[in-house]
């Protein structure tokens, strides 16, 4: 599923590293080609639209693409 897909307005936990330390981010809503989220440790975090994720455990997690 891409992120643009996931409910927007509900504080949906994504599960990824960020450099901050936090082992998820609060993604809250899509802002034209990047979404807007926030870190657990409160940094703002901008993934792309276009960004695969899956369910895990009680949110979602960045799916890395193979090749």
């Amino acid at each position: 599923m891409k992120l643009y897909n996931l409910p927007q307005k509900e504080e949906t936990k994504i599960y990824c590293e960020v450099n901050d330390g936090s082992t998820y981010i609060i993604f809250d809503h899509m802002d034209g080609l990047y979404g807007f989220a926030v870190s657990e440790k409160g940094s703002v975090v901008h993934p792309h639209a276009n960004a695969q994720v899956e369910p895990f455990e009680d949110g979602y997690v960045f799916v890395t693409p193979s090749t």
